[in-house]
C-alpha cells in the first residue's frame, strides 16, 4: 500500500470515530422540555384560568326561578341574561355608575341598547335593591298592556320633538345617541314634526318605542 494510500485510510478511519462519537452522544442527550414549568408566569396561568371561568359562567344561562340584581351583578351576571352580551352589560354597569342604581324596570331604558322589546324579555329575571349592597326587591311581572311602556318621568313637561336638541331626546327611553341624531335629521329636513306618530318615518323606530314615547313627547308648533 503506497503512503497516499495509507493517509487516505486514516483520514477516512478518523472521519468514521468522529462520526460515531458524535451519533452515541446525541442519542443519549437528556430530553429538553419545550418549556420549563419555571419559564411560565404564575400570573399568566391565573389569569388565563380566570378568563376561562369567566366566560363559561358568561355563557351558563339563569337556572329556572334564579334572578339577578342588576345594582349588584358585575358584567359577567349581567351578561347571562338573554340578548345581552358583554357590550351592553358593561353599558348597564357603566350606567348603574353614572346614573345611580336603578330603581325600577324603566329605569334600564335609559342604557343605551335597550329598549322596550329587551326590557320586556329580561324583566321576569330581575330583583331590584335600592342600593347595591340592600335587600332585592322582585321585579313586577310585565304585562301586555304595560311592558313596552315606561311610566312617565317625575317632571310632568313632555319633551318637544320640534325644539328638543339630539342631547335631550337621547335621554329618552329607548332612544340612543343614534336615533337623536336621526329625529333631529327628519325634523331638519322633513319640516316639524305634525304629531308624534310621524316618529314611525324615523328609521329604528318601530311601534314599540313610539308606544313607550307617547306619553313623554309632545309636537310644538
Amino acid at each position: 500500500m503506497s503512503e497516499e494510500e495509507r493517509r487516505t485510510v486514516a483520514v477516512a478511519t478518523a472521519a468514521l470515530l468522529i462520526a460515531s462519537v458524535l451519533r452515541f452522544v446525541w442519542e443519549r442527550r437528556p430530553d429538553p422540555e419545550i418549556l420549563p414549568p419555571a419559564a411560565v408566569p404564575v400570573a399568566l396561568i391565573d389569569e388565563t384560568r380566570a378568563a376561562v371561568e369567566r366566560e363559561e359562567r358568561a355563557g351558563t344561562p339563569l337556572a329556572p326561578g334564579e334572578r339577578l340584581d342588576p345594582n349588584a351583578a358585575d358584567a359577567v351576571e349581567l351578561d347571562r341574561l338573554p340578548g345581552v352580551g358583554p357590550a351592553l352589560a358593561e353599558r348597564m354597569i357603566a350606567s348603574r355608575e353614572a346614573a345611580g342604581v336603578f330603581r325600577e324596570p324603566a329605569d334600564l331604558l335609559r342604557v343605551p341598547g335597550i329598549g322596550p322589546a329587551t326590557l320586556a324579555r329580561i324583566q321576569p329575571l330581575l330583583e331590584f335593591s335600592s342600593s347595591p349592597g340592600g335587600p332585592p326587591r322582585a321585579s313586577p311581572r310585565p304585562s301586555p298592556q304595560t311592558s313596552s311602556r315606561a311610566p312617565p318621568p317625575s317632571d310632568p313637561s313632555p319633551v318637544d320633538l320640534n325644539r328638543a336638541t339630539a342631547t335631550e331626546l337621547e335621554a329618552l327611553p329607548g332612544i340612543g345617541p343614534t336615533l337623536a341624531e336621526r329625529i333631529v335629521q327628519h325634523r331638519d329636513t322633513r319640516g316639524p314634526f305634525s304629531s308624534v306618530e310621524n316618529l314611525e318615518e324615523v328609521p329604528g323606530i318601530g311601534e314599540a318605542i313610539l308606544e313607550a314615547l307617547r306619553p313623554l313627547v309632545s309636537v310644538g308648533r
